[in-house]
C-alpha cells in the first residue's frame, strides 16, 4: 500500500509542471505586414533562362535611369527552373531585403517576374527580361499598383507568366 501515495505524488508533481497557464489562450503573435501569392507559369521554359526572380519597384519605371538600385524594394531567392508554379512569400528570405521579417508598409508601382540569360546575378537593366507583371482588377493595359498595409498580410498577389507572349519591357534593355 506504500505504492499508492508515491504514485499519486508523481502524478500531481508531473501535472504541476506540464501545466503553465492551464486552458488559459496563448498571447496573439503581432502581425507583420507583407504579402504572398503564387506565379503560374504557362507555358514552356526556354532553355536560355539562367535565373528567374520576382523583382519590386517602389517606382514605376518609366525611364532607363528608374531600374536603379534604390528603387529595387525586393528580390525574391532565384525560382527553380522549369516549374509549373511558385508560391512566394515576402516573409520567405530573399535576396534584397537581406534578411526576411516585415515588408514596409505602402504602395509599389512595379511587381514583375524577371528573368536572366546570364549565369551571374546582375543588377543592370539590360539583362533583365520581364516575364510576368502583377496586374489588378483583370486590368493588364498597366502594372497594378502593390498596396501593404500596416501589420497586414496582402494576399493573392498572382502573376501569369507566358513566356511565348511577354509583356511590355520597361525602358533600357
Amino acid at each position: 500500500m506504500k505504492k499508492f501515495p508515491t504514485i499519486v505524488v508523481l502524478i500531481l508533481i508531473l501535472n504541476f509542471i506540464s501545466c503553465d497557464h492551464g486552458i488559459a489562450p496563448l498571447p496573439e503573435q503581432p502581425e507583420v505586414s507583407g504579402f504572398e501569392g503564387t506565379i503560374f507559369f504557362l507555358s514552356t521554359w526556354p532553355d536560355s533562362i539562367k535565373r528567374t526572380h520576382l523583382v519590386i519597384f517602389k517606382n514605376p519605371l518609366l525611364q532607363p535611369s528608374d531600374f536603379v538600385i534604390t528603387n529595387i524594394k525586393y528580390i525574391s531567392r532565384e525560382i527553380p527552373f522549369g516549374v509549373q508554379s511558385y508560391r512566394f512569400s515576402s516573409l520567405d528570405s530573399a535576396i534584397i531585403p537581406v534578411s526576411p521579417g516585415p515588408f514596409e508598409p505602402g504602395e509599389y508601382a512595379y511587381v514583375a517576374v524577371a528573368h536572366q540569360t546570364t549565369e551571374e546575378l546582375s543588377l543592370a537593366r539590360k539583362d533583365w527580361f520581364v516575364s510576368g507583371v502583377y496586374y489588378t482588377n483583370n486590368n493588364t493595359t498597366k502594372p497594378g499598383i502593390l498596396k501593404i498595409e500596416e501589420n497586414k498580410i496582402t494576399r493573392n498577389v498572382n502573376i501569369r507568366v507566358d513566356f511565348n507572349k511577354l509583356p511590355p519591357q520597361p525602358p533600357g534593355g
